[in-house]
This record gives C-alpha cells, structure tokens and sequence, in this order.
C-alpha cells in the first residue's frame, strides 16, 4: 500500500510542476495577445495621426497654390487701360487719403490744444509713440517693398 501511495505522489509530484508550467504558459500567451493589441491599435492611432498631419498639409500646399494662382492672376494686366490704370492707382489713393484724414485729424487737435495749452505745447503733444509706430509701417510698406522688390530683380 505504501508503494502504491509513493507511486501516486511521484506521478504527481510530476504532473503538478507541468501544470504549473501550461498555466504560465497559457498567461504568458494572453499577455503577448494583449500586447499584440495594444501595439496593433497604437500603430493603427499612428497611421490616422499620420493620414490626418498629411491631409492637413496637402490643404495647406492647395491653399498655397490657390492664393499663388490668384495672385499671378491679379498682377497680370487685364489688357484694358483704364482697368489696369484703376488697379494701380486704388492702393495709393486709399494711403494719400488715410494720410488726408490723419492730418485732419492732427490739425483738429492741435486747434483744440492751442487754445488750452499753447502752440509749443500742442505740438508736442501731438505726436505719440503711436505716431511714429503707424508711419513707420506706412512709409515701410511703400518704400521698403520697393526696395526688396529690386533685389529681387521684380522692380
């Protein structure tokens, strides 16, 4: 009887260990599926991430490529005088009227001044940092785009 019980705890005894082995086993599979998934949907994340950066640049190049056509359209002439005269000459009426209404504006408030403060007063204290700023940008706009525009051989 006792061999028979030593004969059934040494099969066990060798049984128990490959059990415990297919479980890991069996674990360590459900694991690298689960992985598997993971890296799957990450990738699949990456590919739309991707997909959408690309979209999002080829609108950006069409965008480009519009306003280059609009532009290259705009600076042809249309072949009629009096059309191309208009389109050259709407950008410079619109800056010698803003600079009419702007000295309108200065000589309204240095009349307003001249009465409270005096003239020397006045004329100091018209002309702000935002003064400057906005002239600056004008006189900039006109004479510095010519001049870049002559580097570059447009002009």
């Amino acid at each position: 009887m006792l061999a028979l019980i030593g004969a059934a705890l040494g099969l066990l005894g060798s049984i128990f260990p490959r059990l415990i082995g297919l479980l890991e086993a069996r674990q360590n599979h459900r694991q690298e599926i689960e992985m598997l998934k993971l890296q799957g949907d990450f990738q699949l994340q990456m590919i739309s991430a991707g997909h959408a950066a690309r979209m999002a640049e080829i609108n950006v190049q069409a965008d480009v490529a519009s306003e280059r056509l609009a532009m290259s359209a705009a600076m042809k002439p249309s072949g009629n005088r009096f059309v191309d005269a208009f389109n050259g000459f709407v950008r410079p009426f619109l800056t010698l009227m803003f600079f009419a209404l702007y000295a309108a504006v200065k000589v309204g408030q240095y009349l307003i001044l001249v009465g409270d403060a005096g003239a020397v007063s006045a004329l100091t204290s018209l002309w702000s940092q935002e003064d400057w700023a906005i002239w600056a940008a004008i006189v900039t706009f006109w004479f510095g785009n010519r001049t870049f525009n002559k580097e570059r051989g447009r002009g």
